[in-house]
């Protein structure tokens, strides 16, 4: 059986006009896509279908939260998600994308699958720089241990001229490029 078979709209026999879809958008979810940076998360995705003569309009409504890892600590913390997105669905031909919000699909389908747009607007609601959010007192939530020894080997890396000599060796090379300059005639 599909796992993702909930995520196929039916809109053959449904009437013109305005018609709401409700998901829990959950760990088993994300389970069917390998590439997915999301493990644990729990999401409401209210979708309203926009149902025309010759197209289909999808607005997308997420709330919720996604477990992520903090780039500076590492410990995991819970990212908010609220986020709109909408898919102009045409009719034509053959199945293609048209632009990154219109979708043509063939004149006989009569399901929409919207379970790789959930996918991807849930990814790319998720901030580049991922931290802990600053709690009430203003202060971060990151592990503090962990920072400490991050603060700690940095500060040992730099005193041992790791990093300045990764970086002046690196400048000194492209320093002694030499290049021709063209005469123009």
């Amino acid at each position: 059986m599909d796992a993702l078979h909930e995520y196929k709209i039916g809109f053959n026999g449904l009437a013109i006009g305005n018609h709401h879809f409700s998901f829990d958008v959950r760990q088993s979810f994300f389970d069917c896509f390998e590439q997915s940076e999301i493990q644990e998360c729990d999401v409401h995705l209210d979708l309203s279908l926009e149902k025309d003569v010759n197209m289909l309009v999808f607005d997308f409504a997420f709330t919720g939260w996604v477990m992520l890892d903090c780039d500076r600590c590492l410990d995991q913390y819970k990212q908010y998600v609220d986020q709109e997105q909408r898919i102009i669905v045409n009719f034509g031909d053959e199945h293609r994308e048209q632009s990154e919000d219109i979708v043509i699909i063939p004149f006989g389908d009569t399901h929409f699958d919207v379970s790789q747009y959930i996918f991807e607007y849930l990814h790319l609601a998720l901030p580049i720089q991922r931290a802990h959010p600053l709690n009430k007192e203003g202060k971060t939530d990151c592990n503090q241990e962990m920072l400490e020894k991050v603060r700690k080997h940095g500060s040992e890396r730099s005193k041992s001229g790791l990093a300045d000599h990764a970086d002046s060796s690196t400048w000194d090379a492209l320093k002694s490029l030499q290049f021709d300059k063209k005469k123009d005639n």
